[in-house]
């Protein structure tokens, strides 16, 4: 197994570090190059059924691991909303969460479904979208650049990475799904799907990247870590491999300060 998690490096730059608390984490080159905070947990990181269930004590943890302050997140819906938030705990219940912050992370969590950490080159705010299909679909990367547009970012200074997630070779879906992405996305949404018997395998990867292109970012500034989370169980918990008894991973972006650090009480 030691073999197969180092032989994870995606071709969007994502790859393993082993942490000296023995966090194996995951980390983006596009993210390192402009000194932003963020990392991927996997099963060798926070608890992740601790991710899931109690995100503010895991939200601490990682704060101190990229030495901020405090960690923000949400209760997460499947939707398109987008939140903003100025401090550390449960921001509220959407799918997209921005900070400008310094020393405050943004925590998201998911168990199949697309993270995509975003962060401006500028340091003027960092943000993270659950784009599940149905936020996909409602149009929840476009929110997340728009809240970050107005709060003083242009999207060319923007880079995003897409964390590991259920990929196409693996994401069956119903022909119901295929028709909400048509209604939703527009038709242009068909280049995302691929039949796979008496369903469609659906290509989140692209779908959120062509979102992020049509919101302003550069294609070169888009990063996808090109690991499914079906078939890397082994790193990652899967809803569709293990269920209900599925944990969550965290993926986690934030700002620097020059002074200050984590706040929690050990």
């Amino acid at each position: 197994m030691s073999e197969r998690r180092r032989e994870v490096q995606g071709p969007g730059g994502f790859r393993l570090a082993r942490l000296p608390n023995g966090w194996l984490v995951g980390r983006f080159a596009a993210l390192e190059a402009i000194g932003v905070p963020h990392l991927v947990t996997t099963r060798q990181g926070p608890d992740v059924q601790q991710v899931r269930h109690d995100p503010a004590a895991a939200g601490c943890q990682v704060a101190c691991v990229l030495g901020l302050e405090e960690t923000a997140f949400l209760e997460q819906v499947h939707g398109g909303d987008v939140l903003t938030c100025e401090q550390g705990g449960c921001a509220g219940f959407a799918d997209g969460l921005v900070t400008t912050k310094k020393g405050l992370a943004v925590l998201g969590k998911s168990g199949d479904c697309p993270i995509v950490l975003i962060a401006d080159r500028q340091g003027k705010a960092v943000a993270f979208a659950h784009a599940s299909w149905k936020a996909t679909v409602a149009g929840i990367v476009p929110a997340t650049i728009r809240r970050m547009t107005d709060l003083g970012c242009r999207p060319s200074d923007l880079v995003a990475c897409i964390c590991p997630s259920a990929g196409p070779c693996c994401y069956e879906v119903g022909d119901e799904v295929r028709q909400a992405a048509l209604e939703g996305i527009g038709p242009h949404a068909e280049a995302f799907f691929f039949p796979s018997g008496s369903k469609h395998r659906f290509d989140l990867w692209q779908a959120n990247t062509d979102a992020l292109v049509r919101a302003g970012l550069a294609r070169e500034s888009v990063h996808i870590s090109g690991v499914c989370t079906l078939c890397r169980n082994d790193l990652f918990p899967s809803h569709r491999k293990e269920s209900s008894a599925a944990g969550r991973f965290g993926a986690a972006v934030g700002l620097k300060e020059t002074a200050g650090g984590c706040r929690c009480v050990s």
